[in-house]
């Protein structure tokens, strides 16, 4: 199932993916795919 909307970092529109630590939703450039983490989360915890 594919989300839309808006990132909650960037606020770009498109496919959005859900952060397993925070709950953000964001999209692919904010997504850390292989961790499953935001780029804030990412940046903040070393995952």
């Amino acid at each position: 199932m594919e989300i839309m909307g808006l990132c909650s970092i960037c606020g770009k529109p498109g496919e959005m993916f859900t952060c397993h630590l925070c709950g953000r939703i964001v999209c692919r450039d904010c997504y850390d795919a292989a961790n499953g983490v935001c780029i804030k989360c990412k940046s903040h915890r070393l995952v």
